[in-house]
């Protein structure tokens, strides 16, 4: 027997004994169990005071291993180690959206003969919740089981299991909420999350991922249809008939054979192209964090202009002819179809590899397998699926449309769908109004264009009347992204609010100008709420000229600045208003600690203008 498999028997023969030493009635129970006292210990966090319904929040999980201890790490490399790992359950309404488990340290120990994967210390499991719209207000509970097992340098106890409760309280989205622990949630990297999150707005707001939750089965729409435009391109088109015949010359006249094996050549199609959204899933969460940087979401941006410009005819992008030819050659039998569904991509390349490129980023930023493997199976099943009914009537291939001016205009849509995606991408970066503006009025220009200006010579009515559709309904989405509410025009401005700033207060004081500063985050959704419901109103707009609004940001509520600012005004949750009067003294009777309707606001906008009580 080997050395390392005699330690492991060795192991497990130590902890059982020490099991059965341990058992109730043993006498040397006490003095083996008791002086090794509690090497691990936990406690639990959530990282907002309250979590409105229909938003997402984070909790955290605190293993502190006192020393010399350590526990198995989450991800192993022996199969005969415990790792560390948490179960949770949530009450109906909330659902777990993901683990984080901390990044492990490595080790050799005295009984192991490779270094091991170990948590030491202080460390922190992660979690984001999703709480739904309708989630009754009030107090709740998560439980969670976590598995561990505990060592020193020279011996390994018992696998342990713990059961732990993270309590939650969920309120309206009106109520006043704070984040809280902003220590502990900074020492946990989400960004392998990046999918549960609200879009800009970081850790609350659950809108973003209540449209992904709604949205996604429209996006699987999206890409099967856009599986099947791809076909009518012109790198894809005329390959068509060649593969059609190919079929029909292998099935020998039998209409089952000939469905089977276009059939394999879409599964082998959809493996190669499924390959690709798994990867970049995998390697979603290096993607997310590096589009918090500016110049990768510029490079992206510009990638997919430059692709877009190969759409609109200003360049072509080439395969290698020798390579062209290796991946069309046709090979026999029904792993021939297979094999040639595989490298078919790689024919189709110039005119695919632009809009699959940009289904990759789109996959990679949000890091989910699942995700990246379903929508590049249906990309692949609109792509191929042409191939399954046309081989069946192999026989009609003159039937087909004839290539043209029309094949060109695809290209060009498809153009478009890059230039839209780089807008996309500079989201983050843009100014939120540029933003809309930009994609509106490339929406907008791009249908008119596609729909109208641009001569298309063709015979087939079902084109002429897709082609005027895409006309209308595309300037009509531009349209919305420009007038919608919340973007540009579809809302009334808002209080002109300034930056808080002590330059502005005292200048307001010294003008004996009464100032109402705004305590908000972008985390806060009764904040959201008060912007949209309150602060918008004409009626507030026009009271709020006869004060000096100021805005104070506690986004990052562990920053000293927002720290002293908060220590200052005494405040204890976001949204806070303060009235100060034409003193320079605040009035605590106005204080707001919470969402208020429109009426309440505009009467004590009155009291303040009133001087004191």
């Amino acid at each position: 027997m080997s050395s390392r498999k005699t330690q492991i028997l060795m192991t497990s023969i130590l902890l059982a004994g020490l099991a059965v030493l341990a058992l109730p009635g043993s006498p040397l129970a006490i003095d083996l169990v008791d002086p090794l006292g509690k090497p691990v210990n936990f406690a639990t966090y959530v990282s907002l005071t309250s979590v409105p319904r229909g938003s997402t929040a984070q909790i955290a999980i605190e293993v502190d291993i006192e020393h010399p201890w350590h526990i198995n790490a989450h991800e192993l490399t022996d199969e005969f180690l415990i790792p560390t790992e948490i179960e949770f359950e949530a009450p109906d309404g909330i659902v777990i959206k993901g683990v984080v488990y901390p990044a492990s340290v490595e080790k050799k120990l005295s009984f192991s003969d490779e270094p091991m994967q170990l948590y030491k210390g202080k460390v922190y499991i992660g979690a984001v919740i999703e709480v739904s719209a309708d989630f009754e207000p009030g107090p709740a509970t998560i439980r969670g089981v976590l598995t561990y097992q505990a060592c020193d340098n020279d011996k390994c106890l018992m696998p342990e299991t713990v059961k732990l409760r993270v309590p939650v309280t969920v309120s309206t989205r009106r109520e006043a909420i704070d984040a809280t622990h902003t220590g502990v949630f900074s020492q946990i990297d989400f960004s392998a999350l990046t999918a549960a999150g609200s879009g800009k707005k970081s850790g609350v707001s659950g809108l973003g991922g209540t449209f992904a939750a709604r949205g996604m089965f429209i996006v699987f729409i999206l890409v099967f249809f856009g599986g099947l435009a791809l076909n009518l391109t012109p790198c894809v088109y005329p390959i068509i008939p060649i593969t059609v015949s190919y079929f029909g010359g292998q099935a020998s006249g039998s209409r089952s054979s000939t469905i089977v094996l276009a059939i394999l050549y879409l599964l082998g199609m959809a493996s190669m192209y499924s390959a690709l959204g798994v990867v970049a899933a995998l390697t979603g969460s290096i993607l997310g964090s590096a589009l918090q940087n500016p110049l990768v979401t510029a490079f992206i941006a510009l990638v997919m202009v430059g692709l877009a410009a190969s759409m609109f005819g200003f360049y072509e992008i080439r395969v290698p002819a020798r390579l062209s030819g290796v991946a069309g050659t046709a090979k026999q039998g029904y792993l021939g179809a297979f094999l040639m569904g595989l490298t078919v991509g790689i024919v189709a390349a110039p005119c695919i590899g632009p809009f699959v490129l940009g289904l990759l980023t789109f996959v990679g930023e949000r890091g989910d397998p699942l995700l990246g493997f379903g929508l590049f199976f249906t990309l692949s099943v609109g792509l191929g699926l042409p191939y399954v009914f046309l081989a069946v009537a192999s026989g009609n291939i003159s039937k087909l449309p004839r290539s043209g001016e029309w094949m060109e205009w695809v290209r060009k849509v498809f153009g478009v769908i890059l230039l839209a995606m780089a807008v996309y991408f500079l989201d983050p970066v843009l100014p939120e109004t540029f933003y809309f503006i930009l994609m509106g009025a490339l929406l907008v220009v791009g249908g008119v264009i596609l729909g109208f200006v641009m001569k298309v010579a063709s015979t087939y009515t079902f084109f002429s009347v897709f082609r005027r559709s895409l006309g209308l309904v595309m300037p009509l989405i531009g349209l919305w992204f420009v007038f919608a509410p919340g973007h540009i025009f579809g809302i009334t401005p808002g209080i002109p609010w300034l930056p808080y700033d002590n330059d502005h207060l005292a200048a307001a004081t010294s003008k004996h100008q009464p100032v109402v500063i705004d305590f908000s985050a972008e985390w806060c959704i009764p904040c959201e709420e008060l912007e949209h419901e309150t602060f918008n109103q004409p009626e507030v707009i026009e009271a709020a000229r006869q004060i000096v609004p100021l805005r104070a940001d506690l986004t990052k509520s562990g920053s000293e600045e927002v720290v002293a600012l908060r220590e200052k005004y005494n405040i204890r949750g976001v949204p806070t208003i303060v009235f100060i009067d034409r003193n320079g003294r605040e009035r605590d009777d106005l204080r707001v600690i919470h969402f208020i309707e429109k009426e309440e606001f505009l009467e004590k906008l009155e009291a303040l203008a009133g001087g004191a009580p």
